[in-house]
């Protein structure tokens, strides 16, 4: 449905791409579709911009080569292109300061289609922005440049010192989030979680993709590290590309292994500053330098224990499970069937996010978690019971409290001999499981 006064909308991702899956593609297609359906908005154009070398996540492969693999993979797109302008820049650009960027040059390419000094015009409008005191009058009606994004990236907004907050308020607020739901993720909660979401909740736009699709780049890199096929979940441009450079392997996977992300250093960094500025506190200043210190190191050895566990895990034994089940009030007929069965435990790092999916013939349950922070869980095919729950370190211990109808509930990892533990425990009652690493997945 086509409105006369829609609004145009730039769709800007900003992102890894190591290396760019269909998935990152599909998500412009599904944006353009939502915000084209409601009548109000005209989609123009989807840029692609990969984050520079600067970022330092762990396994990011040079810049150079992830940009050239997005503008491979979308050289066929009509509308969808690649832009060079924050790999070329020497440090990490903040998101915000990449849409900025963009939205200044659309607004520049907008007054020189009316034959109007672009320079000039990108900044009167960059003047009567400041001059703006609500954010709702930081862009112009009639154009916009929206964030594209997954579910991953929108619930990353709570993690602590990824984000500045005005920098949040200001994508959110100034400019419009699209954000591509994913299995295991739950968006509208989370905004309505978030006070600063759920005040610009409006200029969120969540797009369900009901054809489930799971793609990840960093399930391609492992594939690829295994010398596994990746077709059909990259274009096959994409796959020569790899192959004739010999990209991701286990070396490039190590790249920035101990190394902080840069926003983690940067805004962990405005702490220190600040006390600096205040020489006659000198106790304060320790204190903040302690804790970046500390924060940093804990950061590094939680990615470095958690990556001990990412893997497939089979079952080798089980003790106690009928009790356990027992005290959660799993009807006798499903433990009967729970009792006959050896499981899976796949264990995977996404980021800051960690999931654990524990697999069977019989069912599935999917648990996404970041250490350190509480969340709501639907133990949906376990006792289907909703509980809030907490991931922490205890030592080397990875240790799950649920809080819920059931007293005294969660669950233990941890890695022996080579193995991985599990320990489930509800009401005095506690299971003993025992996974052998499968080497062949």
């Amino acid at each position: 449905m086509e409105c006369q006064n829609a609004v145009k909308v730039v769709l800007l991702a900003c992102g890894s791409f190591n290396p760019i899956t269909f998935m990152h593609l599909r998500m412009f297609e599904l944006a353009r579709d939502h915000l084209e359906d409601t009548g109000q908005y005209t989609v123009v154009k989807g840029i692609i911009s990969p984050v520079g070398d600067g970022y330092k996540k762990k396994g990011l492969i040079e810049a150079s080569h992830r940009l050239e693999m997005a503008r491979l993979a979308s050289e066929n797109s009509d509308w969808i292109t690649v832009d060079s302008w924050e790999t070329l820049q020497p440090e990490w650009v903040e998101t915000a300061k990449v849409v900025r960027h963009h939205y200044d040059e659309l607004l520049a390419a907008e007054c020189n289609s009316d034959n109007v000094d672009t320079v000039l015009c990108a900044k009167k409008r960059r003047i009567e922005d400041k001059a703006n005191e609500s954010l709702s009058h930081h862009r112009r009606d009639n154009i916009r440049v929206m964030m594209l994004c997954g579910a991953d990236v929108l619930e990353s907004f709570g993690v602590p010192n990824l984000w500045k907050l005005e920098d949040i308020a200001e994508i959110v607020g100034c400019y419009g989030v699209v954000c591509i739901t994913r299995s295991g993720s739950d968006c509208q909660k989370f905004i309505n979680q978030s006070d600063m979401l759920w005040k610009y909740r409006k200029n969120i736009h969540v797009v369900n993709e009901w054809v489930t699709n799971d793609i990840s780049a960093t399930h391609v890199r492992r594939a690829l590290r295994r010398g596994r096929s990746v077709k059909y979940l990259v274009p096959d441009v994409v796959i020569h590309y790899i192959q004739v450079h010999k990209l991701y392997n286990e070396e490039s996977e190590q790249k920035n292994e101990n190394v902080v992300l840069a926003p983690l250093q940067r805004y962990s960094g405005r702490v220190y500053h600040r006390a600096a500025a205040c020489p006659h506190r000198p106790c304060e200043l320790r204190a903040c330098i302690l804790f970046i210190l500390t924060y940093q190191e804990k950061q590094k050895q939680c990615h470095k224990m958690l990556s001990s566990f990412c893997g497939t895990w089979d079952q080798i034994s089980s003790v106690n499970m009928e009790g356990y089940m027992t005290a959660l009030g799993i009807s006798l007929y499903v433990r009967k069937i729970v009792m006959r069965i050896k499981m899976k435990k796949v264990i995977e790092q996404q980021g800051d996010q960690y999931v654990i999916k524990t697999c069977s013939f019989f069912r599935n349950y999917t648990l996404s978690f970041r250490v350190d922070q509480w969340f709501e869980e639907f133990t949906q095919g376990v006792d289907n019971r909703h509980v809030k729950s907490l991931v922490t370190w205890d030592g080397k211990k990875l240790v799950c409290e649920q809080i819920g109808e059931k007293k005294n509930r969660g669950w233990t990892h941890w890695i022996e001999d080579d193995k991985l533990y599990l320990e489930l425990y509800c009401e005095g009652e506690v299971c003993r499981q025992i996974f052998k690493k499968n080497m062949n997945e």
